[in-house]
């Protein structure tokens, strides 16, 4: 089936071009749909994280099917959104790494990239077995605006070049990772110490909070306190 799809504003100048007509496969999601467009326009792979996708005029998010002859609008942040080099996100499917350090990498000025990587870790309860997952629960338009925040008072605090946050939602397997943090500057000790800064501040400031469950199937909220 073809899909059309349409670059706006500054995605534009990204893909180098107005817009592309996609052959994919019955059922295609918009996920798969952007694996093709990275594939043709490899600039936009750099900035995924700040893309937003509409489908039909309408917003949408990856998971969405895509039908025979479906517009879909590819949508930067608009004015007063964070900007390509702030990647702030909230996912309900495993984070793109590959994306995540494209990202930070992008500037030939960078000397130093720290990243920390959130991890699902196994623990075994006497009563309830072993861990299974981490579901996690967002308030998601706060959390966003939060980390956004955050990227900017690291780069305005320590004058980094590029920050990335994303973090996952829903249930998180153990060894799979709930949040990723990215720093890149031009030396490697602004960048560990910002990237520690924003990992401290999102625990203590962005509303998400998590539950454990258990192979018994039990649950329970994790106690901050």
């Amino acid at each position: 089936m073809k899909v059309h799809v349409v670059y706006l504003g500054p995605a534009r100048d990204w893909a180098g071009g107005d817009g592309d007509t996609f052959d994919v496969m019955q059922g295609t999601s918009v996920e798969g749909l952007i694996e093709h467009m990275v594939e043709a326009r490899p600039e936009l792979g750099v900035r995924r994280g700040v893309l937003r996708f509409a489908v039909n005029e309408e917003f949408t998010d990856t998971q969405t099917v895509l039908s025979d002859g479906d517009r879909v609008a590819v949508i930067p942040p608009v004015s007063g959104g964070c900007d390509a080099l702030e990647v702030v996100e909230i996912v309900d499917t495993p984070i793109d790494a590959v994306a995540f350090r494209r990202h930070l990498g992008a500037d030939s000025a960078v000397g130093g990239v720290v990243i920390f990587e959130g991890v699902t870790r196994f623990e075994r309860d006497a009563e309830s077995g072993g861990l299974v997952a981490l579901d996690y629960e967002a308030y998601r338009d706060m959390a966003v605006a939060e980390m956004g925040k955050l990227a900017a008072a690291a780069r305005r605090r320590w004058a980094v070049r590029r920050v990335a946050i994303v973090h996952r939602v829903g249930s998180v397997p153990v060894g799979e990772a709930s949040v990723m943090i990215g720093v890149a500057s031009g030396h490697r000790a602004e960048a560990f110490e910002a990237c520690r800064y924003l990992i401290d501040a999102l625990k203590r400031d962005v509303p998400i909070w998590k539950k454990e469950t258990w192979e018994s199937g039990a649950s329970r909220w994790v106690d901050p306190t």
